[in-house]
């Protein structure tokens, strides 16, 4: 039986993998995503339903080698939310330095599908 806990390694496991149709699909048809909210980057804003955070990914990976978010501490919050607590690695194609970024995630998992998310990615995320 797959639980919640593993739902959130399953999505992490398809971002690094720049599967982002498999990513998707662990998602509600109509699922949030609420993208380094507060911080100006250039992608900062809500995203709605499938399609629309697939493209957000595809845009966020471009010029990457990888980005692979590597969960520290996942606790539930309340039943169903989890709040994710990590490191991201990665490695701009323009680079050979692998830079490493603190995040932190909300995730909200209903009947096995991510219904909303927020993930806020730098200086900001622990705070």
């Amino acid at each position: 039986m797959t639980t919640a806990v593993d739902q959130v390694h399953e999505l992490n496991e398809a971002v690094c993998a720049k599967d982002f149709v498999r990513f998707t699909e662990g998602m509600h048809p109509d699922a949030v995503w609420e993208h380094n909210p507060g911080t100006g980057s250039p992608e900062e804003g809500e995203y709605h339903g499938r399609e629309r955070i697939r493209r957000l990914f595809e845009r966020v990976y471009e010029g990457w080698d990888y980005m692979r978010p590597v969960p520290i501490e996942i606790s539930e919050v309340e039943d169903g939310v989890f709040l994710i607590r990590g490191e991201l690695h990665c490695k701009h194609t323009a680079t050979q330095n692998e830079i490493v970024e603190q995040y932190e995630q909300r995730l909200e998992i209903r009947e096995g599908l991510m219904t909303s998310a927020r993930m806020t990615i730098g200086t900001t995320a622990h705070e």
